[in-house]
């Protein structure tokens, strides 16, 4: 099987692969100089990181949705920087880990159990490296991702700065009009994920990040001017010297509270009479940081102080039971759809006829799955096994329970019985 590409010049580049039908005859693509993966063929450019403003968001959210001349760079460039906002990024991490955290299986589809070896084969790091490069969809829009080592699984994005999802071209300098086109050739080495439109749901709180960093650098700003109180002085010396003498003890004096001063002259120290600048700054910070949790994770209670804990439990809920299970079904999808059929490509063992899943999960009491249990236990058998690993205790076998013996009959009782009639037939 050969893969070729071509660029704007119409000649071809590439590498051919085989088909492999045992693991250990697979060609691993390298990243070195003369390699040619997409990825390891991208020119590494300079990335703007200059202060940001809401009109250089709109001027590249206008580039990157240029119907005739995209150029996605800008935006991702501006992605890119805001990315280092502490908030945002638990934000992501938290909604992440939902998915990554969550567990799986892959299921026979003729009985619905679990295929044990098969699932061996993602339960590795290398799968979970691949969901955490898929679940960036979510967050930073349409995603190429490159297998570079079918041997290992190891796969890399390829950098959405280069990438023109619409015509399916990789530039390998942003500003090329041309590049490699990756829509047919590469189906056993190249996975696309989403529409070639969608911009992640980062695009939707852009204005919020800039504000939020505008506010933190104009508080810090604040404070370096009237953080600390304005000293002035007035004196009768006219020499140069003498007043450059006075600039220098007014230095000291603003650091350490103490100073000589030549004669004829007066201190005066004002305080900051202006609002207040915590609620002129924190209460904006605060305000893009909830409107950042609400877009990301459905709320603010998951990881911020709650009125309630009832409130919390809601916003977790409508993390883990709407936003997660969308986001894991998406993935189901992925893997079923186009990672799997790409793996069989390359020899790997995956059997026809197995589905990847996510399994229901249902968070309980210890105290009352017991109770659940022991409601079963009245009617049902239950494997040992199952009750030992489920809660944790060791059980040997069962315990075979003696009848229960007879009441005892109480003395009232006894005395009641002697002074009883004897029967007429007695």
């Amino acid at each position: 099987m050969s893969i070729n590409n071509k660029i704007s010049s119409g000649a071809r580049i590439g590498r051919s692969y085989k088909a492999m039908t045992t693991m250990s005859a697979m060609a691993p693509l390298t990243s070195n100089s003369n390699d040619q993966t997409i990825v390891g063929r991208i020119v590494q450019q300079y990335k703007n990181l200059t202060r940001k403003q809401i009109d250089q968001w709109r001027m590249a959210l206008r580039a990157a949705t240029d119907p005739y001349n995209p150029r996605p760079y800008l935006l991702q460039d501006i992605y890119w920087d805001l990315q280092t906002d502490g908030h945002y990024k638990s934000q992501v991490g938290l909604r992440n880990m939902a998915t990554l955290g969550h567990p799986f299986q892959i299921d026979t589809d003729t009985t619905g159990e679990i295929d044990t070896e098969t699932t061996k084969l993602f339960r590795t790091s290398w799968f979970y490296e691949f969901m955490e490069m898929a679940l960036t969809y979510f967050e930073l829009g349409y995603t190429a991702i490159e297998l570079i080592n079918p041997v290992k699984m190891e796969f890399d994005i390829i950098p959405r700065r280069n990438v023109l999802p619409k015509r399916k071209i990789v530039v390998l300098q942003v500003m090329d009009t041309d590049g490699i086109y990756y829509g047919e050739g590469f189906e056993d080495r190249i996975i696309e994920i989403g529409k070639p439109d969608y911009l992640g749901y980062m695009n939707d709180i852009i204005p919020q990040l800039i504000w939020k960093r505008n506010s933190q650098q104009s508080w810090a700003e604040f404070s370096e001017k009237f953080g600390m109180p304005l000293i002035t002085a007035t004196s009768s010396k006219t020499n140069k010297a003498d007043l450059d003498k006075l600039e220098v003890l007014l230095e000291a004096l603003g650091e350490a509270a103490r100073a000589v001063l030549p004669e004829g002259t007066t201190i005066d120290i004002k305080q900051f009479a202006g609002k207040d600048s915590f609620q002129v700054y924190d209460m904006q910070i605060n305000r893009c940081n909830s409107e950042i949790s609400k877009r990301i994770v459905g709320g603010t209670m998951t990881s911020d102080d709650g009125s309630s804990r009832s409130q919390s439990e809601v916003h977790e809920r409508n993390l883990d039971d709407k936003i997660a299970q969308g986001d894991r079904t998406k993935m189901k999808f992925l893997v079923n759809d186009k990672l799997i059929p790409l793996m069989r490509s390359w020899g790997w063992p995956i059997p026809e006829g197995v589905t990847f899943n996510y399994p229901a999960s249902f968070d309980i009491d210890l105290v009352d799955h017991w109770t659940i249990v022991a409601g079963i236990l009245e009617r049902y058998d239950v494997p040992i096994e199952w009750l030992s690993k489920t809660f944790n205790v060791p059980i040997e076998k069962i315990k075979e329970l003696a009848p229960d013996p007879k009441p005892p009959i109480p003395a009232k009782a006894k005395a009641k019985a002697k002074k009883r009639p004897g029967s007429f037939f007695d």
